[in-house]
């Protein structure tokens, strides 16, 4: 015998598809869509390069959540330290992904990014997330992304790499040739992995070493060359040599080598009257002049940390880095624009849940914040030459003066009163 139905089964039946239709439809305010959006950070907290872009993301998060995160929802920085050791830095990026559901990774490090690159690539099917890469040069990462699209197409690079020292774009020779004038050229590169191509250079991309193409593209000669164990400390024998080859200007290149110990050893070398062009390390610090005693002037490198106004955001966010007592160095303004190309994305596609359309945004979208406009190339580098990312030159002229030599863009833009002075005049002038 069939029961009649009530009224108020019947009245039941609205309210049952309306929560059915909140719970179970797609895209609609899901408890994930409504919580922040997490960014993981996996950098080597002890290091000066770990505290720089650690706090540069901190700072730019802080601002962006202030203007209102990324579809409204705030934006939240989780951090690992991996300690400069790869089985660390692999179980750190597994935690972000898996447990915390970063669907965005910072990742340190030429090491650490290749092995988190790999381990994401059998990761990406079941968690899909993003990879962007910093402080790592190595030309394989990004190289890998060309060659096997489908399997690391998650991962981007908000740094340069190696063979960028040779892109016509950026013409780091013709700072040798116009600012300085160089007429016999001293390299010396550092014996480390990121040192290995500028030894060797690219010989299936028919680069030479550093030094032949540096000395040809700027009409010097080479007349020494030589490498330096990362952990050297004594480099007047080097200097000795290069003082005694007749050079008139030296470019070392390093990153992780002692530059504070180099330059002391330097000025007070017979080689203390040539011209000094390092390329990285705590010599991109202003603070680098009173590290040495005022025995940095007239040495140059790359990038300075200089005042160069590239928006109106540039300055105020270089003054709070400072307070917070980090520097500026070379993956600092990635580190900072990075949520800000991540916002880009995000509300070019309207949500953190499609990660293969997310890619796809991330490789049209231009982006300019705190530095310079980023855009990616098809390798997920990003595109070189002003406006675009850059590698200016700076030389300490005296006290707190870092100034950008290089190139006259970027010059013009931080101080256009102020050009490129060789060693030996700018000692001529504090003596006067």
């Amino acid at each position: 015998m069939l029961r009649k139905k009530t009224g108020t089964t019947l009245g039941l039946i609205p309210i049952i598809l309306v929560i059915f239709s909140i719970v179970f439809v797609p895209g609609v305010n899901s408890q994930q869509e409504k919580g922040p959006i997490k960014i993981g950070y996996i950098g080597a907290a002890a290091t000066p390069y770990g505290v720089s872009n650690k706090t540069a993301l901190e700072i730019s998060i802080e601002d962006l959540n202030k203007a209102g995160g990324i579809l409204g929802r705030p934006v939240q920085l989780v951090v690992e330290d991996w300690k400069r050791e790869v089985p660390l830095a692999v179980a750190a990026y597994k935690k972000l992904v898996i447990t915390n559901g970063c669907p965005v990774v910072v990742t340190e490090g030429t090491d650490s990014v290749m092995a988190n690159m790999q381990e994401g690539g059998n990761l990406y099917k079941e968690y899909p997330h993003i990879q962007f890469g910093t402080w790592a040069a190595g030309n394989e990462i990004t190289d890998r992304v060309g060659a096997e699209y489908n399997k690391f197409k998650f991962v981007f690079r908000i740094f340069g790499k190696v063979e960028e020292v040779y892109d016509p774009r950026l013409d780091l020779p013709s700072f040798f040739r116009k600012n300085i004038g160089t007429k016999k050229l001293a390299v010396v590169v550092e014996d480390s992995s990121f040192g290995q191509n500028y030894i060797n250079g690219f010989p299936a991309k028919n680069l030479p070493p550093w030094g032949d193409f540096l000395a040809q593209k700027s009409g010097a000669q080479l007349v020494y060359k030589a490498k330096s164990a990362v952990g050297e400390k004594m480099f007047l024998p080097i200097l000795e040599k290069i003082a005694a080859s007749g050079a008139d200007t030296i470019n070392w290149i390093t990153a992780y080598t002692d530059t504070l110990t180099l330059t002391k050893q330097w000025f007070v070398s017979s080689a203390k009257d040539i011209d000094l062009v390092l390329e990285s390390g705590a010599v991109g610090f202003v603070s680098f002049w009173n590290m040495t005693g005022g025995a940095a002037l007239g040495v140059c490198a790359k990038p300075p940390e200089a005042d160069i106004p590239y928006t109106d955001k540039t300055l105020p966010f270089l003054k709070e880095l400072r307070k917070r007592g980090a520097g500026l160095l070379s993956g600092t303004f990635g580190s900072a624009d990075m949520p800000w190309i991540l916002k880009a994305a995000v509300e070019k596609t309207g949500n953190t849940k499609d990660i293969d359309a997310l890619i796809k945004a991330l490789e049209t979208v231009e982006v300019q914040n705190y530095s310079w406009r980023w855009k990616f190339d098809k390798n997920h580098d990003p595109v070189k030459g002003y406006p675009y990312f850059l590698s200016p030159y700076g030389q300490f002229q005296g006290p707190g003066q870092y100034v950008v030599v290089h190139p006259d863009d970027v010059r013009r833009l931080a101080n256009n009163d102020k050009q490129f002075m060789r060693v030996k005049e700018l000692r001529a002038r504090v003596v006067k």
